[in-house]
């Protein structure tokens, strides 16, 4: 007779799972910042990247960063997280302090993503959502993978490493360079039951 193993996360792991993801994250948003500001030019631009400036009138604004990943997604990098849009799905909105994606049914946005407050569309996913969320998400996840890995190969691991320590100011948790993608491939893995927190 053989003992049945039951491979679920309890709701304690996947609680730490989701705060080592707002942990991987918020340094990877730091990262972004970093490639985008780099001396020999802007990363992000560099890989196809569309900016959107603030406006004016907006004081303090940071301008937004998209691109289109697919024919049906469309991604914006902001300070305070990312939002993934799906022609399939809608959207999602993945805050940088939060980890879990909020839903919205539309893949239009109402208004551009200038901050929080101009999101007031999305909210936690109930039911089909949060499958449509499993998703997009781990989708999100996979074009960040594949980000990091084509920095790898273009600037190699030391231009990563320099903005990594950078980022250590002793008091936040520190993902090394070498262990980011192999980290968001772990988070990839969690995302079904992520998604039912």
């Amino acid at each position: 007779m053989s003992a049945n193993i039951n491979k679920s996360i309890s709701k304690t792991q996947l609680n730490e799972r989701v705060s080592f993801g707002v942990a991987l994250l918020s340094q990877q948003i730091w990262c972004w910042g970093r490639d985008i500001l780099r001396e020999q030019g802007n990363w992000l631009i560099e890989q196809g990247f569309e900016v959107i400036k603030a406006p004016a009138d907006l004081e303090r604004v940071k301008n937004i960063y998209s691109l289109k990943i697919s024919k049906e997604q469309h991604i914006m990098l902001r300070g305070f997280g990312i939002i993934l849009t799906d022609e399939r799905y809608g959207s999602i909105f993945v805050p940088r302090y939060e980890f879990l994606p909020k839903y919205a049914p539309s893949s239009k946005l109402n208004t551009l993503p200038w901050s929080t407050d101009y999101l007031p569309e999305f909210a936690p996913p109930k039911d089909i959502e949060k499958q449509y969320c499993s998703i997009m998400f781990g989708e999100l996840i996979d074009w960040i993978i594949t980000y990091e890995q084509n920095l790898i190969a273009n600037l190699g691991i030391d231009f990563r490493n320099t903005i990594v320590e950078e980022w250590n100011n002793g008091k936040r948790q520190i993902i090394a360079s070498d262990n980011i993608i192999s980290e968001w491939e772990k988070l990839r893995n969690d995302v079904e039951e992520i998604m039912q927190l």
